[in-house]
């Protein structure tokens, strides 16, 4: 009978209470609410409350462990069904079980790994990395997205939008089995800052077992909605609602669990699917061709927050080159498309002129040969290594043409030339997709490629010359020296492993590794250091009015 809803609800049903009447004390019955002679007693939901009190912890010993995981699995169902598809996340540990108590849930998986994080999580080693995972996040709620601007993450969610940041819910059986000292101590971050991002914690704590150091009970108790069982039934820790009985919720069937879980899954999936229209960060018709490439390019991508527009930047600083990456069906391709596009309607051709080169079947930028682009000097379709490597050498000629010409105007990069000599030297933008084509063979073209890309990179700047390489991996890419790669200040990471998160952002940082959805990247212009990282969503532009605009 379940139906899905599109709005959040800010309670979350976990049982009911059955209030004597005539246990009100005065007090309450002077607000006029109630009727003294009320006849029989008021049963009222017991509920966690959304954006502040959502955790939970149910306290057992050895005999009520059973029920104390099925109050954790009666929670996760309410939730799954009073929020909107997709809008909950769990990390699921069950060290004891090995899974089996929440072996219904991983249905979801099957449709996005991410509501489930993948998997049951009962090693400590995994249980401590999730947990890192974890406050990794919440800090990055706080310095990327609530800043000083928005009070939780429920303020923020009413202004973002389809960005909206799903609530994640940490569920733990049997704890502390499983748990060393830093996961304890991480814990007990998300258990006192959790609530602001959006991050709840849901435990099953069996008293028989001590806790390591770098947690206390009671102050994960003391912020939460606490139950303790006592002589057969759960309590209430709180001293109004103790006093009266506590009825909890049983969870579904299984049967009926697992077809829920489908339902919700299939309806998850589809809400994944987070658009970010292109109108949005294009220029409108008397904006187009109106900015100057003088001093950077500045090219809108995307949303990052709840309504910061993130650009691509190229020409200040160390900011003059970019490496992008991420797996099939990540959104790269949209995301090169979104660059030249949007930069083709902000900058005339005598701003940037852009020579494009596809290794990706030759079909990914063909639609700027046929459209005529104004701003392509040359597009390689062609999937041809001889061809691309032509187009390095026309680059390379350009960059020595450049050189000559700042010599005899007596100035030592682009933005003062074009200040000396009121020319309008435009800047020159090399695109390769799946770079690593360059380097498929060990060969003398091979060679020559590496040169010269590590050429214009190293010395392109002062010539306005800006060099994007795209690759789906950057595995394999060995014929291209780290320290080329290594002088591509600007990164940006679409979904990809963890192994490819290191290599494209830095060893220690993982984070894209974190992204589950097409189009969801993490922009670094810090040679990508964790410091640097911006998520960000990239716009969405269809085929059809790309090739329009």
């Amino acid at each position: 009978q379940w139906r899905p809803t599109s709005r959040f609800s800010p309670v979350i049903r976990f049982g009911q209470i059955e209030i004597e009447m005539k246990r009100l004390s005065e007090d309450v019955l002077k607000l006029g609410d109630f009727a003294a002679d009320h006849p029989g007693n008021l049963r009222v939901p017991a509920v966690l409350t959304l954006p502040h009190n959502a955790s939970l912890l149910v306290q057992t010993d050895q005999h009520g462990r059973d029920e104390a995981i099925s109050v954790l699995q009666a929670v996760m169902a309410r939730l799954l069904t009073s929020l909107p598809p997709g809008r909950v996340r769990f990390t699921i540990v069950d060290p004891v079980g090995l899974g089996r108590n929440f072996a219904g849930f991983m249905h979801l998986a099957d449709y996005q790994e991410a509501l489930v994080d993948s998997r049951i999580w009962t090693e400590a080693a995994h249980i401590e990395q999730r947990l890192t995972d974890l406050t990794n996040h919440m800090e990055n709620v706080i310095q990327k997205y609530l800043r000083n601007e928005f009070e939780s993450i429920d303020a923020y969610n009413r202004q973002a939008g389809e960005l909206a940041e799903p609530y994640r819910f940490l569920v733990v059986a049997d704890f502390p089995a499983g748990f060393n000292e830093e996961a304890a101590r991480r814990l007990s971050s998300i258990v006192s800052s959790g609530a602001r991002c959006g991050v709840y914690t849901l435990i099953a704590h069996d008293i028989r077992q001590q806790p390591p150091i770098g947690v206390q009970v009671d102050d994960v108790s003391a912020r939460s909605i606490s139950l303790v069982r006592e002589s057969g039934r759960f309590i209430w820790q709180d001293e109004v609602f103790r006093q009266f009985p506590l009825t909890i919720d049983a969870p579904p069937a299984e049967a009926a669990l697992t077809r829920l879980m489908h339902a919700v899954g299939n309806l998850a999936r589809d809400a994944n699917r987070v658009e970010v229209p292109f109108e949005t960060i294009a220029p409108s018709s008397d904006k187009m061709w109106s900015l100057s490439a003088a001093e950077e390019l500045r090219i809108p991508v995307g949303r990052t927050g709840a309504v910061r527009i993130q650009e691509l930047r190229l020409g200040r600083g160390v900011a003059q080159h970019a490496l992008i990456a991420g797996k099939t069906g990540s959104g790269k391709s949209t995301l090169l498309h979104v660059m030249i596009t949007n930069l083709a309607l902000w900058y005339s051709p005598d701003e940037v002129e852009l020579y494009l080169i596809d290794f990706k079947k030759g079909v990914e930028f063909k639609t700027y040969v046929t459209n005529d682009l104004p701003h392509a000097r040359a597009v390689a379709i062609e999937s041809d290594r001889e061809f691309g490597l032509s187009v390095l050498r026309r680059i390379d000629a350009e960059m020595n043409r450049r050189g000559d010409l700042l010599r005899r105007a007596g100035v030592q990069d682009l933005p003062a030339y074009r200040q000396a000599t009121g020319e309008r030297m435009p800047r020159t933008l090399l695109m390769v997709d799946e770079f690593q084509v360059f380097f498929s063979e060990d060969d003398k073209l091979a060679q020559d490629a590496a040169i010269l890309l590590d050429r214009l990179v190293r010395q392109g700047r002062a010539f306005g010359i800006h060099v994007i390489l795209g690759s789906q991996t950057l595995g394999g890419t060995s014929g291209l020296a780290r320290s080329t790669i290594g002088q591509m200040a600007v990164r940006v990471a679409l979904q990809c492993s963890d192994a490819d998160s290191r290599l494209i952002l830095d060893d220690e940082n993982a984070a894209a590794r974190l992204l589950t959805r097409p189009g969801e990247a993490i922009y670094n212009d810090a040679g990508g250091l964790m410091t640097g990282n911006s998520p960000f969503q990239t716009a969405w532009l269809a085929d059809d009015r790309r090739d329009e605009l």
